[in-house]
Order: structure tokens, then C-alpha cells, then sequence
């Protein structure tokens, strides 16, 4: 028995190993395939085949390749695949989400071949026809088109990243050496600096022309260097080259755009600058059927656009989407208070529940809205989180009200508060998953909350606007925002500002005693008409 239990204890130990690795891999979710890192490597390794293939398919068109240029393109290759991951953990440094999601990953790959394929066209062409002297070659190829699409799509880190591996990859397309990369670099930041949140195509063009005017200056440095093998035409054809290309790239990369929008779902500043025209048909609808809304949306827009400029956020898609925030209301406007006539509402004929389902059911309506008239992803994600899981705090405490008077009626005890459960009387949420997202869930109820402040004071709108972030804070609506707490201090004071100039009192203006004195004039098709109120007339 003694030579047994070891033996027994051994097994017994393995299958108590066994079973709490099977709990931890039960207890870890497993990731769809397209989500795994794996997939994303993979996807790099694929990018790096194509571009072997492109450097090699003018020699690989005339039969199998000789031991020496075997050795280079090994080379090469190896040179290749080392930035490729050098860009990539960068860039992952730099802005950690970007590379998480592998439609991003996708995205850049597309974006440097659209430049890598033109690259390889403009030399074969050079090197088959001799249009333009080897020399200048390079200088055509459109550098500033991948750090365009890329700030344009995603952000100026992605751009730099993208153009500083693609001037790499260039160089050892056309055998050229530090100046011309040099050359790229330049081009890179200046088309990635330019180009960040860029909202008009005319920015658009001055970036390419920008980017190609910079390229000019390392044109001068590689003249200075070789000054006893250059002369003046050569540096006059390189110059025009830069110019050219960086004109032709900004005017290519206008004409794709859209289609990479559509491909991946991406909205960037130019077509959400085309959004925040007031002549959207979902804007004129708005100010026809619910005016009340379209002005408190207008002024939700002021508000939300001013804070978001001051922690550095998106302020044109914070306009855009606070224009649209509310559309759903076009669905049943006299439900709502800034369309509600004088005498004439409709919710004292509804119980608390039923008027608190109206409501929010604004939310799935703007979202339908938003779809039907293809709206872009972030404005219909505001639609959808502007509210997050807050209360309808109004009708809450109206249907607490009447459980306790229904309960006094009964015999019950008055002053006993109503158990009324809160999840009846909530919105169905998310929570708003952005800064963007939240600076407008916050605009939404300060502006709603500022119409009914008696005395205008900067300390009356101070103490407003930190009652309603107080609110939410509370709440839990804004923990997934991302705002840090300084940036919501910023927030608060911002809409300070902005409301107390916007909510300012007027000198009124001086009665004309002369005029008051007068007896009315009777009019000749009946007795003297009554004057019009001072405050009828608003300067």
C-alpha cells in the first residue's frame, strides 16, 4: 500500500491541475477570430507578402531571380518586416485603441498600398519609357497620400506612422538613400500636422501642396550634397516633381475617401462639416414641427461646442451631433415642454408610467430617424446614450405622489413615501461611451435647466450647472466617458460662461413720455387701436 500512494497522489494531483486549468480557461471569454491578436499578426505577415511581391514583380515578370538579387531582396524583405512591427508597436504606444480593433488594422493596410501600387507604376513607367530622368523619379511618387487618409480616417498619429514606414519602403522601391527618405519624413509630418482635422477639402489641397513645397527644401539639401553633379534643370524638374505630386495626392486622396467612409463605417471632419449645414432636411422638419426643440438644440449645440473646445475634443462633432440629439421628438413634439402650448398639456390626461414611456421612447425614435436618413455611426451613438440610464425624475416623483394620496384615501398614513420602483421611470441607456457623448448629456439638462432660473446670477448659473453634474456624477452616467475630473471642472466652467452670456439681462429701453401723452388717434375704420407692450420690441 505505501508503493501505491505516491502513485495515487501524483494522478490525484493531475487531475486537480487539470480541472482548474479548465476552469480558467472556462472563466476567460474566449474572443471572436477577428478580434484576436493572432488575426492582426496575421494580417500584418499578408500586408508584408504583397509588398515583396511588388517590389520583385518587374523581375519576376522575366523569369526566376538570380542568386544576387535573391540576397537583396532578402535583404530588403528583412528590412521591411522589422519597421513594419517597429510601426506598429509604435503606433500602439502612441495611441494605444487604434490598432485593437482589426478594421483599423485593415484600414491602414489599404492605405498604404493605395500609395505603395502608385509608387511601383510611376517607376516601372520611368524606367520602361524614360519620360523623366531616373533622377526625379522618385520626387513623382505621391508621398503625403497615406499620412492624408490615414489623419483624415483615424488620427495624425496613424498618418505619421503610416507615412514614415511607406518612405522606407519607397526608398528600397527605388534604391534611393537618406536624402530621399529624409524627404518623405518631411512630407509625412507636414501632410500629418495639416491634415488633422481637416474640415474642407480646399484644407485638403493646401496640405498636398504644403506637403510637396517641404519636400522642396530636402531637394535643395541633396543638390548641396552632390553640388558637382547637379545642375539647374535637374533641381527645377525635382521641385516641380514635389509640387506636383503633392497636389495630385491631395486630389487622389479627396477622390477615395468617401469610399473608404462607406467601406468602414468612418465619418471624418469633412462630411460631418457637411452635416452641420441647418438645411438638413431632418433640421427643417424640426424647426417646423417641434421649434421648441430645434432652438433648445441649437443652444445645446453652443454649449456642448464651447466645453469641447476647451478639454481639446471634437467640438465640429459635438455641434453636429448636438444638432440631431433630439430628433426623435419629431415622433409626438406636444409631448415634450419646449413644445407644449400654454393650458394644453397633454400628459395631465396620462398616468406617470405611460407618460414617462412617451419620453424615452424618443431615444429608439431618433434612432430610426437616423438610420433612415443614413446618418453617420457617431451622431447615431449620441441619439442613442445623450440620456444613458438616467431618471424621468418628474413623473417618478409624480407617481410616488399619487401612491401616497392613493394610499390616504385608502386609510393608509399620508406622510408613508410611495414604493415606486425606479427602473419603470429610466431610459434604456448605454451610458455615453465618449467625452463627446457626455459633454452633450450634460448640455442637454443644464440648458433645459437654465430656462427656469428666476434671477440670472453667475452664481444662480454656477450653482445650476453644478447641481446637474452633481446629478449625473452621482448617477453613475458618466463613468464611461473617459472624462478625468479636471476636464469636467473645465466643463462646468465653460458652461458658466457660456450661459451667463447668453442668458445676460438687457437695459430696458426708455418709455417716450411726449408720445404716452398724446391722445391715440382713431383709425378710420374704427376706434384707436391699444399700443404694443415696450418689451414687443427686441433689438
Amino acid at each position: 500500500m505505501s508503493d501505491t500512494d505516491p502513485l495515487v497522489s501524483k494522478i490525484r494531483e493531475k487531475r486537480t491541475k487539470s480541472r482548474e486549468r479548465q476552469a480558467v480557461r472556462s472563466a476567460t471569454p474566449s474572443l471572436p477570430w477577428m478580434e484576436r491578436l493572432s488575426t492582426r499578426v496575421g494580417v500584418g505577415f499578408l500586408f508584408w507578402a504583397i509588398t515583396l511581391v511588388l517590389l520583385a514583380i518587374d523581375r519576376l515578370a522575366h523569369g526566376p531571380l538570380d542568386a544576387a538579387y535573391t540576397i537583396v531582396l532578402l535583404g530588403k524583405s528583412t528590412l521591411l518586416l522589422v519597421c513594419l512591427f517597429a510601426a506598429a508597436l509604435g503606433l500602439t504606444i502612441i495611441r494605444p485603441g487604434v490598432l485593437s480593433s482589426i478594421s483599423n488594422s485593415i484600414l491602414l493596410v489599404l492605405i498604404a498600398l493605395v500609395a505603395l501600387i502608385p509608387a511601383k507604376l510611376i517607376l516601372y513607367t520611368v524606367a520602361r519609357t524614360g519620360l523623366f530622368p531616373p533622377e526625379v523619379a522618385p520626387f513623382l511618387i505621391p508621398l503625403p497620400l497615406a499620412p492624408i487618409l490615414a489623419t483624415l480616417l483615424l488620427d495624425g498619429a496613424a498618418g505619421l506612422v503610416v507615412g514614415i514606414w511607406l518612405s522606407l519602403a519607397v526608398c528600397l522601391f527605388a534604391d534611393t538613400g537618406l536624402p530621399f527618405f529624409l524627404s518623405g519624413l518631411v512630407a509625412t509630418v507636414s501632410s500629418a500636422s495639416m491634415a488633422y482635422r481637416a474640415r474642407t477639402r480646399a484644407r485638403v489641397v493646401r496640405t498636398g501642396l504644403i506637403a510637396g513645397l517641404s519636400q522642396i527644401t530636402c531637394v535643395f539639401g541633396l543638390t548641396a550634397l552632390n553640388a558637382e553633379h547637379s545642375d539647374v534643370m535637374t533641381v527645377l524638374n525635382q521641385a516641380g516633381a514635389c509640387v506636383s505630386s503633392g497636389f495630385l495626392a491631395a486630389v487622389f486622396a479627396l477622390l477615395v475617401l468617401p469610399a473608404f467612409e462607406s467601406a468602414f463605417r468612418i465619418t471624418s471632419d469633412i462630411t460631418m462639416l457637411e452635416l452641420s449645414d441647418l438645411s438638413h432636411p431632418l433640421l427643417q422638419r424640426l424647426a417646423l414641427e417641434a421649434p421648441g426643440t430645434y432652438h433648445h438644440s441649437l443652444v445645446v449645440a453652443n454649449l456642448a461646442q464651447a466645453a469641447a473646445s476647451e478639454i481639446g475634443a471634437n467640438s465640429l462633432l459635438v455641434r453636429v451631433c448636438a444638432y440631431f440629439h433630439d430628433i426623435g421628438k419629431l415622433c409626438k413634439p406636444e409631448f415634450f415642454t419646449e413644445n407644449i402650448r400654454a393650458n394644453h398639456n397633454p400628459h395631465d390626461r396620462l398616468p406617470p408610467s405611460m407618460s414617462t414611456l412617451v419620453i424615452t421612447s424618443h431615444i429608439k425614435e431618433g434612432v430610426s430617424l437616423a438610420l433612415h436618413y443614413k446618418m453617420p455611426k457617431p451622431v447615431i451613438d449620441v441619439i442613442r446614450e445623450h440620456h444613458g440610464t438616467s431618471l424621468v425624475s418628474y413623473f417618478h416623483n409624480k407617481a410616488k405622489a399619487q401612491m401616497e394620496f392613493e394610499m390616504a384615501a385608502n386609510g393608509g398614513t399620508s406622510g408613508e413615501p410611495g414604493e415606486v420602483p425606479e427602473w419603470n421611470f429610466r431610459y434604456g441607456g448605454p451610458k455615453p461611451s465618449t467625452p463627446e457623448s457626455a459633454i452633450i448629456s450634460i448640455a442637454d439638462p443644464v440648458e433645459a435647466a437654465s430656462r427656469s432660473i428666476e434671477k440670472v446670477t453667475s452664481g444662480n448659473i454656477r450653482d445650476l450647472v453644478e447641481n446637474v453634474v452633481n446629478v449625473r456624477l452621482e448617477d453613475g452616467q458618466l463613468d464611461d466617458s473617459h472624462l478625468t475630473l479636471d476636464e469636467l471642472a473645465r466643463i462646468k466652467k465653460s458652461f458658466v460662461f457660456t450661459l451667463t452670456s447668453m442668458l445676460h439681462a438687457r437695459t430696458p429701453y426708455p418709455r417716450d413720455e411726449d408720445r404716452d401723452k398724446q391722445p391715440p388717434k382713431a383709425s378710420p375704420a374704427g376706434p384707436a387701436q391699444a399700443r404694443l407692450p415696450d418689451d414687443a420690441f427686441h433689438g
